[in-house]
């Protein structure tokens, strides 16, 4: 994912800089959905492979704050990003396994979405 941080468009905010990434992650899972979903039980099923998984996540995070450092986003934001958008994705991600009548993608819009609306003054459709 930190190459696709690195190869996306020029001129996006950070949160559409991982939306890009997440969305070529998506393609990976999608094609790997009868796997993922027992994959997923599974993990959340057993505390020691749920601690390894938080710590895989946090090495993530980390990684994709970096990337996001590389192409400029200052410290502070960037790893504030980077864990933020990775709890969008996980939203999306569990939106799809609850709903998959549609796309990781459309659900990945959707909780882009959702997060944008967050800084908004309720009511407010921006």
């Amino acid at each position: 994912m930190t190459q696709a941080v690195a190869e996306a468009p020029d001129g996006l905010t950070p949160f559409e800089i991982l939306l890009c990434a997440f969305r070529q992650a998506a393609r990976i899972l999608e094609a790997n959905r009868p796997f993922s979903e027992p994959r997923l039980a599974i993990i959340a099923a057993t505390p020691a492979l749920r601690e390894r998984e938080l710590a895989k996540h946090a090495s993530l995070t980390d990684a994709l704050a970096e990337a996001l450092r590389r192409r400029g986003v200052p410290g502070g934001p960037a790893g504030l990003a980077a864990q933020t958008g990775w709890a969008t994705f996980h939203h999306a991600a569990q939106a799809w396994i609850d709903d998959p009548s549609q796309s990781l993608d459309v659900h990945l819009s959707q909780a882009f979405a959702e997060l944008r609306a967050l800084s908004a003054p309720p009511g407010d459709d921006r």
